[in-house]
């Protein structure tokens, strides 16, 4: 049975709490999904190894996400809470869930807006692998039927809704169920190629 938490997204007991739960935003890195975060980079931020650097694009984000929030409720005339969920080892930030639990929103701002990547392939309906990865965890977590991911470019957004995959909730569990033994061990996962530079000058 799933339960809210009252813990406050950013702050210091938000950020303890993550160090014991399986977290949705981890869970592309686990699947090898991530872009920028590979299993390896999870194990050592999550054995305490490494922080998570904060980059300006992430600063922005945080940032903008109450006014895109906002733009979304007038939008669709829904009213989004910001809540924490947990699942047994599993955890959800949301950034909006309604009164009834049915349906959750997930913010994304990218920092190039209509520039950005996400932003074009949001504009043809595609959720980019790493972000599906997230919300189905996030519906996974919620028990909400219906997602909500908008791509606000700072002044407007795209809408794209994604609805529970049981067969994703199978990939993720089986994912973490994979991962977990490289925490309780403290034993690294191997390496993929995006943890290794290969230099080609003199030295």
């Amino acid at each position: 049975m799933n339960a809210i938490l009252k813990l406050e997204q950013g702050s210091d007991a938000w950020h303890a709490h993550r160090q014991h739960y399986r977290n949705a935003s981890e869970t592309a890195a686990v699947m090898g999904l991530s872009p920028w975060c590979t299993p390896y980079d999870l194990w050592l931020i999550k054995t305490g190894r490494k922080e998570v650097e904060e980059t300006e694009a992430m600063r922005y984000g945080s940032a903008t996400e109450p006014k895109a929030r906002l733009a979304f409720e007038e939008m669709s005339g829904l009213i989004m809470q910001p809540k924490v969920m947990v699942d047994d080892d599993y955890s959800a930030s949301l950034d909006g869930i309604t009164l009834d639990g049915q349906v959750l929103l997930e913010v994304k701002c990218p920092f190039k807006g209509q520039a950005s990547e996400l932003w074009q392939q949001a504009t043809i309906g595609t959720v980019p692998e790493h972000y599906l990865a997230q919300l189905q965890h996030q519906l996974m977590v919620s028990k909400a039927r219906l997602a909500h991911l908008w791509v606000f470019d700072g002044t407007t957004g795209i809408q794209l809704d994604i609805k529970p995959d049981p067969l994703w909730f199978e990939s993720i569990k089986a994912a973490w169920e994979a991962f977990q033994p490289y925490l309780d061990k403290d034993q690294p996962p191997p390496l993929s190629e995006a943890d290794t530079l290969q230099r080609f000058d003199s030295e």
